[in-house]
């Protein structure tokens, strides 16, 4: 019983390698809330509905565009793949480091992560909130560029 559990498991952790962007190691500081974004596209897979409070995308739209695919992405100092989880949990994958599990949720115009310890993330990162601005399968998270995997 113990070998198809652990065959299980192995199988869902590579399926979910190919996942992506959270801002392990703070490229940026604390961002402020977005500015408005005259060029930014509506996503056209999301619901209709009100955009964010800022002209940007609404929490639910960001929501839909992330929750249960992986997306891969690269930062100034990192790249790698997320699986965002339906349950706002999520599973990260950095290139050449290893992997860490995470939690995520979003607000209007913003997407926010934390991480939890790892080896390569020994304290792990509280609750960050950053800028979410994109369509289709490109978006942008502070100084990140997103695309689905």
């Amino acid at each position: 019983m113990k070998k198809p559990i652990v065959a299980l498991a192995v199988v869902c952790l590579v399926g979910l390698t190919g996942c992506t962007n959270m801002n392990i190691f703070k490229d940026t500081p604390s961002t402020p809330p977005p500015e408005p974004q005259a060029d930014l596209e509506p996503d056209p897979l999301a619901p209709a509905g009100r955009m964010g409070a800022n002209g940007g995308m609404s929490a639910a739209q960001i929501k839909q565009a992330l929750s249960g695919k992986s997306w891969k992405w690269a930062s100034p100092k990192n790249s790698g793949v997320t699986l965002y989880a339906d349950d706002g949990s999520s599973l990260v994958e950095v290139t050449g480091k290893g992997t860490t599990t995470g939690k995520w949720s979003v607000k209007d115009g913003q997407l926010c992560e934390s991480f939890s310890p790892a080896p390569f993330l020994p304290k792990g990162v509280p609750m960050t909130c950053q800028p979410f601005s994109g369509s289709g399968n490109t978006y942008k998270v502070g100084q990140a560029t997103f695309t689905l995997a």
